[in-house]
């Protein structure tokens, strides 16, 4: 009983995964279905970001800092 238990059991589980592999890409068209789009051009004026002097930072500096001296030595600092 036990070796028809298990031979029940592989059975199944081999049925199991024929089956659902048939109908995992069913879905699926054959045609090709991908259309390709150009890139939006972007309208409007670009920003540029400003530091506090009106430019766009000094000694590598991004926007909203500034190179100085301050209290760690020369340095980026926030406005």
């Amino acid at each position: 009983m036990r070796k028809l238990g298990m031979a029940l059991a592989i059975t199944a589980m081999m049925f199991g995964s024929v089956a659902t592999a048939q109908t995992a890409y069913a879905a699926q068209s054959s045609h090709d279905t991908n259309v390709a789009t150009q890139p939006a051009v972007p309208v409007g004026p670009k920003v540029q970001m400003l530091d506090c002097y009106g430019t766009t930072g000094g000694m590598g500096c991004g926007p909203g800092w500034v190179w100085r001296d301050g209290w760690r030595g020369f340095g980026c600092y926030p406005c």
